[in-house]
């Protein structure tokens, strides 16, 4: 796969196997994100504008999508309880008081968005596959705003998908290569999954920077299962020797027929579900987090999410050849302005932001 190039393969296999024996060895978890976070009473529809003076849980996936063995299940927001903005509703000059008070903007309609899809003002082109490289988008945005990235996590063991799955050594270079493309001065806010292989990218990311003791929240607002209104499990049960859900969610994310009928209902309505988390997950709960926020989540959640801010134009089709498929360590970026205005990008960590399974590099583990 020519974006997990063998330049990863010698540094990794020297201090790459260093660093991954103390990564994700013990199965206990960091603690559920306890900062409060705005009723969504007071999110709007279009522009998820926040009140700080009302707080819940963190948002998250309807209860049904989640494992009943998690330890952390959050209070899920209703869509039909967001409130409608005004069109002549004046905006705010102040990044503090858009996000942390009542105070809302115009609402930002981009054909089936609530958000800008284009990086605006800013100094960034997309590269040949149309994804925008985090390095430069967290340089090319002002301080005044906040960007959290939605990624996936980095190169795991390929024998072993469950929740204790590591990183392997390219994986854990990886990630720390991603780091030093994020190096600043401020610390950043780290949430994962309930997962080794999330937990571990975040840690590998803050230690490219050079953020020595990142803390890395478990978080399953970020859930692989958002997208769905069945559990993971019950689609494994029927696609699992019918192509694997690769194929499937991939048929979804763009809008494809949907090969077995029956898993047709499996699926929320795409745009309001892809609407629904930028605004109500994601912008929600950015005055709680840092200015930056990494939350590294699985392929299930980032493959529509891409399909979803780029409108379809980014090639991740992996039902139809070339076959491709979410590269680790892409995903997007959440990018919200000193006014309020909210920008949406697909992002790469990596060279590419694609991969072909197939061609994967195989490391033995």
């Amino acid at each position: 796969m020519k974006n997990l190039s063998a330049k990863y393969l010698v540094s990794a296999l020297f201090a790459g196997l260093c660093f991954f024996a103390g990564c994700g060895e013990s199965s206990e978890l960091p603690s559920a994100p306890n900062t409060a976070v705005a009723s969504s009473s007071s999110v709007a529809s279009s522009s998820a504008i926040v009140s700080s003076s009302s707080v819940a849980e963190p948002i998250s996936q309807p209860v049904e999508n989640q494992s009943s063995s998690s330890e952390n299940i959050f209070t899920p927001v209703s869509s039909s309880s967001v409130q409608k903005i005004p069109d002549n509703q004046a905006s705010s000059s102040s990044f503090d008081v858009v996000l942390s008070s009542s105070s809302a903007v115009t609402p930002i309609i981009n054909g089936p968005f609530t958000f800008l899809t284009t990086p605006g003002a800013l100094a960034l082109a997309p590269d040949v596959d149309g994804f925008y490289d985090m390095g430069d988008v967290y340089k090319a945005v002002p301080k005044t705003s906040k960007i959290a990235f939605v990624i996936r996590h980095s190169k795991r063991e390929k024998k072993n998908t469950g929740v204790e799955s590591k990183l392997t050594p390219i994986g854990v270079q990886m990630a720390q290569t991603l780091g030093t493309k994020l190096v600043g001065e401020e610390s950043f806010y780290y949430a994962s999954t309930d997962f080794v292989r999330t937990r571990t990218t975040c840690e590998n990311i803050a230690v490219g920077r050079g953020e020595a003791g990142a803390v890395v929240e478990t978080w399953n607002g970020i859930d692989g299962g958002y997208f769905l209104t069945v559990p993971s499990s019950t689609l494994d049960s029927v696609v699992s020797k019918r192509g694997g859900n690769l194929k499937y969610i991939a048929q979804y994310s763009y809008g494809d027929r949907i090969t077995i009928s029956a898993i047709v209902s499996y699926f929320h309505d795409f745009y309001p579900r892809g609407n629904q988390f930028v605004n109500e997950v994601i912008v929600a709960n950015m005055p709680n987090w840092k200015r930056v926020s990494v939350l590294v989540s699985h392929d299930m959640l980032v493959e529509p999410l891409i399909a979803f801010v780029s409108n379809r134009t980014v090639d991740l089709k992996a039902h139809v050849s070339p076959f491709r498929w979410v590269n680790y360590l892409s995903g997007i970026a959440v990018i919200v302005d000193e006014a309020g205005v909210i920008t949406a990008l697909p992002v790469r960590g990596d060279e590419v932001g694609w991969m072909i399974p197939k061609d994967e590099v195989d490391e033995g583990v």
